[in-house]
């Protein structure tokens, strides 16, 4: 219920440390374990105790589900949140996969953000978004790992761009005239990606939070790179991101390339997999 979702979140906010850089968002998982009747109530109910806080629902991922949906409401899942749902620029639409040329436009002028998902949408086979089109038309995207099969930001974006240059049949399929496709994407992915999380746009700017990376200048693949090149390398070439360090919200989170205690983690990891798999 509505109701059970606020005690959630706030149990959630008071266990949180001042300043902490987290937000609280509210997750729908879909059209098809929501109640429809109940989204309006539990967006609102939200909204109202966390203004600012982002929405994320999963949808159109598989034709399955396009096909239920149009059984039980007479529409696609996309065009029925467009027509039955306040949609703006604080939700996040994940997958979004199957949409028409009505939804697609209709997505973008909402101003929601495309939470594409392109590891978990091959390995599952689920299909192609409709990006070049939702992004002539003005659509936002970010990127992320639903399933994990993956969780490298870079090999997000670079199935995202080879996948559509075997489309097109050609190269540079998602970048523009001044810019390669890897700049391009990584740019939209990170001005995209930062509302989704409820932060401010993904810039380096003051008044914004220090939130960055500091890629290995010593990396083979990186070697004799400049400008939109670093990206290129990064993006499309790259092995492994060659992260050296991480910032976020102001504070070192990653040194020398790696987590404190992640080799702990890793274990820890280990073990629980080898009892769970036997």
């Amino acid at each position: 219920t509505p109701e059970s979702l606020l005690s959630i979140i706030g149990a959630v906010e008071d266990g949180l440390e001042a300043g902490e850089p987290i937000r609280t968002a509210l997750a729908l998982h879909s059209l098809r374990s929501v109640p429809p009747e109940g989204i309006s109530d539990a967006v609102s109910a939200f909204r109202g105790n966390s203004p600012d806080g982002p929405v994320h629902i999963h949808v159109a991922e598989q034709e399955k589900e396009v096909a239920e949906c149009l059984a039980w409401s007479g529409a696609r899942p996309v065009r029925w949140l467009l027509d039955n749902v306040a949609l703006d620029a604080g939700w996040c639409l994940v997958h979004a996969t199957h949409m028409d040329a009505g939804e697609t436009a209709g997505l973008a002028a909402s101003g929601a953000i495309a939470g594409l998902c392109p590891t978990t949408e091959a390995n599952l086979g689920d299909g192609i978004f409709p990006l070049a089109a939702f992004l002539e038309a003005g659509g936002r995207m970010g990127i992320g790992s639903d399933s994990h099969v993956g969780v490298d930001p870079a090999a997000e974006l670079r199935l995202l761009e080879y996948t559509h240059r075997l489309l097109g049949r050609r190269r540079n399929a998602l970048g523009t005239a001044t810019r390669s496709a890897a700049a391009t994407l990584f740019q939209r992915a990170a001005r995209g990606g930062a509302p989704a999380l409820g932060r401010p746009c993904g810039v380096l700017a003051p008044g914004h939070a220090a939130d960055l990376v500091v890629l290995d200048a010593d990396a083979v693949d990186l070697a004799g790179r400049q400008g939109d090149a670093v990206l290129d390398s990064l993006v499309l070439t790259a092995a492994r991101p060659p992260v050296h360090r991480g910032m976020v919200g102001g504070r070192w989170v990653v040194e020398d390339g790696k987590l404190p205690g992640s080799e702990g983690i890793a274990e820890r990891y280990r073990r629980t997999l080898r009892r769970i798999l036997g």
